[in-house]
């Protein structure tokens, strides 16, 4: 089996880790503190570091990349910090459906963004899918007041889809930073363990300085329940499955396979767990013209 499809089968098992993940966040609304977020970065501490020893290794000082330590370590600010806590906060505002399809923003993010920083340039399928991306969003917040949903469009305020859309915001300016670090470091668990470490380093400086941040801290084993360490363990691995994947596939690529995530979403919290209800019409046409968008972005 060749890399590139190595890389696809680890981009959609990372998918598949990502749906059960945003099913599972669903439920943390009954959870304490900051509902396992910084729980989650502890085990993507743990993971990462577990699988860098097993399989990668202590790196000699010839292969280190100090550029590439700066780019692992931003990109852990990004999605550790900012992108999994405002994807949390997203998940549990708007539902594992709308929530699932508002993050398929992140490739219209990582088109603008590569441009930006890494001088590619923007042809007519991504213009068209960056169309269908934004198009997609627009349905959701137009859905708002329009029948009933997987958690009441009527009750959901505009703000609270904001959430959503900076978390793609991160997470698409991680993806960016982690395919810079990668092209000069290939070591994927050691790259999550970087970007882990510094996110948690991140929540350690908030604690000190903020006491609400602080209580989070201290108390993240007490808040703890089953639906916390699920998701925990799938967001950590399906992190570490994504970051394998760009090691070995385009980001082009990766991102077209991760778009499944919305759909998956979908299936299990409406027809395995039965934790929403089916979506409405705006929900799916969404979901779809979004997947739609990627595949132009991706080809």
């Amino acid at each position: 089996m060749t890399d590139p499809q190595v890389g696809q089968l680890l981009a959609l098992a990372s998918a598949v880790c990502f749906a059960m993940s945003n099913t599972f966040i669903g439920r943390t609304s009954q959870s304490g503190g900051d509902k396992g977020v910084v729980f989650s970065v502890m085990v993507t501490v743990v993971m990462s570091l577990a699988l860098w020893l097993v399989f990668e290794g202590l790196p000699s000082r010839d292969t280190i990349s100090v550029p590439a330590l700066w780019a692992f370590a931003l990109a852990g600010v990004c999605a550790m910090v900012f992108g999994r806590s405002l994807l949390y906060e997203s998940v549990r505002r708007l539902g594992v459906s709308r929530a699932s399809a508002v993050k398929r923003l992140n490739p219209f993010f990582s088109v603008l963004l590569a441009a930006l920083i890494l001088g590619e340039a923007i042809n007519g399928r991504d213009t068209l899918g960056m169309v269908a991306i934004a198009a997609a969003f627009g349905l959701l917040i137009a859905e708002r007041g329009v029948g009933k949903g997987a958690k009441g469009p009527a009750d959901i305020s505009a703000k609270a889809y904001m959430f959503g859309v900076f978390a793609a915001l991160a997470y698409a300016l991680a993806y960016i930073l982690r395919k810079i670090g990668l092209d000069l470091m290939p070591s994927a668990a050691f790259g999550t363990l970087v970007s882990a470490v510094t996110g948690l380093a991140v929540f350690g400086v908030r604690a000190v300085v903020s006491p609400v941040a602080r209580g989070h801290l201290l108390g993240v084993f007490g808040f703890l329940d089953r639906w916390v360490v699920l998701a925990a363990i799938l967001m950590s691995a399906g992190q570490i499955l994504l970051f394998a994947a760009l090691a070995k596939e385009a980001v082009s690529t990766v991102v077209m396979i991760a778009s499944l995530e919305v759909f998956l979403s979908i299936f299990l919290s409406v027809v395995v767990f039965r934790t929403e209800r089916r979506p409405g019409a705006f929900v799916i046409i969404a979901a779809f013209l979004a997947t739609v968008g990627v595949i132009l972005v991706a080809s």
